[in-house]
């Protein structure tokens, strides 16, 4: 009862003292980013955050009162946090805390200022420690954040001009069959024909092409959205860019695993295919699936990118993007199990057994990836 009461009394003190700041109707500029300062204890003494072991739950670093006059310590996490100073409780959150720094100085009597955030786990992109000072007319453009969404909103301009570029050219060397891929109308229809060049020649140069299209338009889709999202998202977290140059590497490298998603499903749509015996189905689901990608999936990039350079930065926006995937994965199963109806002679279990093999457990697997 008694440390609940000082808890309470220690708040009440900070807010009298006007330790917390009202962040609303101020702008502030960044002076300072803790991120390089970061220590945990471990090995019986502190070490630096880059060398840490595991996955620890308390990060350290020092604030020089003195050095940083006028300041403010701004924490922002994306899961709940508590702030001790000096080894006292401070302060809880649930995602954003402001906190002057001369006024902690003369409530801890300190000069130095032993800051430790405790989360149920810290993730390298879901805690941001900075000092900011209160901005000027000409301070704006010093700020490393403007700058990082800067280097991003060029990103995203280049990476579609790359995009419409490629567009162009793989649409100039083969009409016909950019015809066939962006036909909207068969992407629903339930009737193939025959005489298309993508269901035997699925592996072709010109094919590729569209697949390399493909996964570098599903990466720029995806390194969109991952910037927006929320920590908990652990695959977004690996792509995140600091520079232009780093979304451009980030990018690739993300393109280059979905190309590679790509290569392994040809492998698993012929070999199960041949497996159920209806090997004459491998081309015409792949192609179809390609199809649906490139059709769906493009003109949600569009949607998104003219979203981004309006400004558009509403998390939610960018969570419903990414629930997309997986409805428009599961409404492909359904799809796809009607077109191959009409292809083969094989009874609907055995269709569906296919399905469950080739596409199902597929789509788990991209799941648990995606949103976990």
């Amino acid at each position: 009862m008694r440390s609940t009461s000082n808890s309470v009394l220690r708040i009440l003190v900070f807010i009298s003292c006007g330790i917390f700041t009202n962040t609303h109707g101020q702008d502030y500029v960044v002076i300072k980013d803790f991120i390089d300062e970061w220590n945990v204890f471990q090995n019986n003494k502190y070490e630096s955050y880059k060398q840490k072991i595991g996955s620890p739950t308390t990060i350290h670093f020092v604030v020089e009162a003195n050095k940083y006059r006028g300041s403010y310590l701004h924490v922002t996490a994306a899961e709940p946090f508590t702030l001790f100073v000096n080894g006292q409780l401070a302060s809880k959150s649930d995602e954003e805390l402001r906190i002057s720094v001369d006024s902690l100085k003369a409530f801890y009597k300190s000069p130095t200022l032993q800051i430790s955030l405790h989360q149920n786990e810290i993730l390298d992109n879901g805690l941001r420690t900075v000092l900011e000072s209160k901005a000027t007319t000409n301070q704006g453009a010093s700020d490393p954040t403007a700058l990082r969404s800067t280097s991003f909103r060029d990103f995203a301009i280049v990476g579609m001009v790359v995009l419409m570029i490629l567009l162009i050219v793989i649409i100039q060397l083969n009409p016909k069959l950019a015809s066939d891929y962006f036909s909207v109308t068969k992407i629903f229809s339930m009737r193939e024909g025959d005489d298309s060049q993508a269901y035997s020649r699925i592996t072709n140069s010109i094919n590729i092409l569209f697949y390399v299209y493909c996964s570098l338009m599903l990466g720029y889709y995806l390194m969109l959205v991952f910037h927006f999202l929320p920590a908990q998202y652990a695959s977004a977290l690996l792509f995140q860019s600091a520079t232009f140059w780093d979304a451009i590497f980030r990018w690739l490298e993300l393109s280059l695993i979905i190309l590679g998603v790509f290569f392994f499903k040809i492998i698993i749509v012929y070999s199960l295919s041949f497996v159920f015996g209806i090997k004459e189905i491998g081309g015409i689901h792949f192609f179809n699936w390609v199809r649906l990608l490139l059709g769906v999936f493009g003109v949600l990039t569009i949607v998104l990118f003219l979203y981004f350079i309006s400004h558009g930065y509403g998390q939610g926006f960018y969570l419903f993007l990414l629930t997309t995937i997986s409805w428009v994965l599961a409404g492909w199963m359904v799809l796809i199990i009607f077109k191959l109806q009409r292809q083969m002679g094989h009874s609907m279990f055995h269709l569906f057994s296919y399905i469950c093999a080739t596409e199902l457990i597929p789509f788990l697997i991209t799941i648990k990836v995606i949103y976990f």
